[in-house]
This record gives structure tokens, sequence and C-alpha cells, in this order.
């Protein structure tokens, strides 16, 4: 932990905004480009669906076996991207800056999405799953360069 009088506790603050940052930014990014690569599959599929009836009985449960897995690899890698910039060697700093990066993206995206501002239970799975994958991503940095201090 770094002290407020420390000489480089102004670089160590830029570095972990640039960290949450670039870990947010990736998230989103990605997000938005695989959210808009899902509605051109869900216009072929629903084409191909409307001769076989049986494909439209699945179309409910595909999306969450391709939709689920995909967001946690997502935010795996956005909490390994911020772990890897802002360079922190402790459990607990590595988990503060993944925990705000998986709450930032996930709060974000779920918050769009809520109608009448209510939360579903779907949502607060999605929120923990992107808090624990995000956080996961950065453990998985930590645990690689545990022994590299810079």
């Amino acid at each position: 932990m770094i002290r407020l009088n420390h000489p480089d506790y102004l670089e160590v603050l830029m570095r972990s905004i640039k960290a949450i940052v670039a870990g947010s930014a990736f998230i989103l990014i990605t997000l938005l480009f695989l959210g808009l690569l899902y509605i051109f599959i869900a216009v072929g599929y629903n084409k191909l669906a409307a001769d076989f009836p049986v494909l439209k009985d699945i179309a409910g449960i595909f999306r969450y076996l391709v939709a689920i897995p995909v967001f946690i690899i997502v935010m795996f890698t956005g909490g390994y991207i911020t772990a890897s910039i802002a360079k922190k060697y402790t459990q607990i700093e590595i988990l503060l800056h993944c925990l705000f990066v998986g709450l930032l993206t996930a709060g974000g995206t779920t918050y769009s999405t809520m109608e009448y501002s209510s939360l579903t239970v779907t949502g607060v799975v999605v929120i923990m799953l992107a808090l624990a994958a995000s956080s996961a991503g950065g453990f998985y940095w930590l645990r690689g360069n545990k022994n590299t201090k810079l």
C-alpha cells in the first residue's frame, strides 16, 4: 500500500485509473461487438427456425448456453487486462481493482436492460458471475507474475 505523501503516489494512482479504464473499455467494446454479432446470428437463426418448429423451442435455452460462457470469458479477460496494467502484487489490491471493473461493467450493462428499475434474479446472477470472473482473471495474472515486481 502506498501512502499519500509517497513521491510516486500520482504515478500509482494514474496506473490504477488506466487499468480500470482499459479493463472496462475492453469489456464494454467486446460485449457491444458480440451483441451486434448476436443480432446478426439471431436474425439468421429465426429465418432458419421458421421452417423448423423444433428450433423455435430451444432458442431461449441456446441463448443462455452460449451467452453466459462467452460473457464469463470476456469478464475474465477484462480482469486479466486490469491486473496486468495496474501491476499490483497483493491479492487485496488485485481484488479491489477487478471487482471495481466487474461491478462497473456488469452494473452498467445490467442497468441498461432493466425494466421499470427492477432487478431480476437473472440480473443478480449475471452480476455475481461478472464479479467472480473478473476477479478470477486478476488472480490468474497474479499467479503467473507473483515474483516479477517492477
